[in-house]
Formats: C-alpha cells, structure tokens, sequence
C-alpha cells in the first residue's frame, strides 16, 4: 500500500508540476536599438583621405574631423561611411559642424546605385538647407527640398551648429540647435552611407557624428 501511495503522490505532484506551465506560444518582436558613434579621437574609422587631383583632403586630428575641398570643378565633394543603419524604421542622425563657406551633414549615399543621397546643408552666414543630391529616384539634379532659411538660433560666421535628422514613420524630421527647422515628408533612401558634403571652396570641420536606429 505505501509503494502504491508514493506513486500516487509522485503522479498528482507532476500533474499539478505540468499544470502550472504557460504556454508561451509566439514571442513578440520588440525591435533593437543600435548606434554608431564617431567622435573623431583618433583615425579608427578612416575618415582621414587625400585627393590631389580634386584639392580634397580630410585629416582626424585634435578631436575633430577637418575637411577641405579647394576646387571648383564640380558643385560637392562627398565624404561618407557606410552604417548599415535600418533605413526602413525610425532612425536619427546627428553631427555637430562648422565651415568657412557651406557644409552639411550627408545621408543616403550610395556610390553603387549612383545615388548621392540628401544634404542637411548650414552656411557660413547662418542659412540651413535640405536638398536631393541626385540619383535618388526624382531625378539627377540637385533639387531643393527645404528652401535657405535662417533664424536667431542658428550660429552664423563659421560657427559650431548642431544639425539633427530624424526619420519618424513617413516623415523626416530637421532640427538645428534643437529648433525644429522642416517637417517634410520622408524621401527614397537608396544607401545607407552617412558623412558630410562641402560645396566648392569649403574648408569645413566636423566635431562627431551619431546615427541611432532600430532593428
């Protein structure tokens, strides 16, 4: 009788051992965040380039990324790294730059596709610009998206500003020095490069760069 009771007990334990387990089923997805960030203490990443026959030149140098394009043979000079950021989610760019002429926080480019991507451009005098680079689906000239504007808060005379770019759902988002600046909708993506574009003459400097995305 006693071995016929310890299996009985053994058994109801297991049953009430087994009912007590949750069927999980299917997980939810909750996407990851990710970031890259380049704040220019050293040439880690290569960003440090020489091109003579463009009078181009970039050098990581004092904590900082200072890039100079001396000719005025073609309109830009394009300098990236490819992210690999998810361009098909919400993501945000940020950088903080200075120039004595035109200088912008580059995103989008895609050297294979032909695509030049778009400019989140900050003059020397104050004005801010967003424009379609070409090659991006719309065409292969440069196209404004967001007209030359300026505003108290932006820093004129080389100054530093703060650029930010953020993708929320179908809309891009530009703020400088955290004033909201456009609100725009979102354009094709063809790459996932990030970097910087000087027009002609340019010596421009960057202070980091930041690209937050979720996978």
């Amino acid at each position: 009788m006693s071995r016929l009771l310890s299996a009985f007990i053994v058994a109801a334990a297991a049953l009430t051992l087994s009912s007590c387990v949750r069927d999980r089923g299917p997980q939810p997805y909750y996407p990851q965040p990710y970031t890259y960030t380049e704040e220019f203490d050293n040439d880690y990443n290569n960003w440090s380039f020489a091109d003579p026959s463009n009078l181009a030149y970039g050098v990581v140098s004092g904590g900082t990324f200072k890039f100079d394009y001396n000719d005025n043979l073609s309109e830009a000079y394009y300098v990236s790294k490819t992210i690999g950021f998810n361009r098909y989610n919400d993501f945000t760019i940020y950088t903080r730059i200075g120039s004595d002429n035109n200088m912008g926080l580059l995103f989008g480019y895609n050297a294979a596709t032909g695509s030049y991507g778009y400019s989140f451009m900050v003059s020397y005098d104050g004005f801010y610009a967003l424009y379609d680079e070409g090659g991006n689906g719309y065409g292969s000239d440069i196209q404004t998206l967001v007209e030359p504007a300026t505003g108290s808060f932006v820093n004129p005379n080389g100054d530093w500003n703060e650029l930010r770019l953020e993708q929320r759902g179908n809309r891009w988002i530009g703020y400088v020095n955290n004033y909201q600046v456009f609100n725009i909708e979102a354009q094709q993506l063809k790459g996932t490069n990030v970097g910087f574009v000087n027009v002609q003459e340019t010596r421009g400097e960057a202070d980091y760069l930041q690209v937050d995305w979720l996978e």
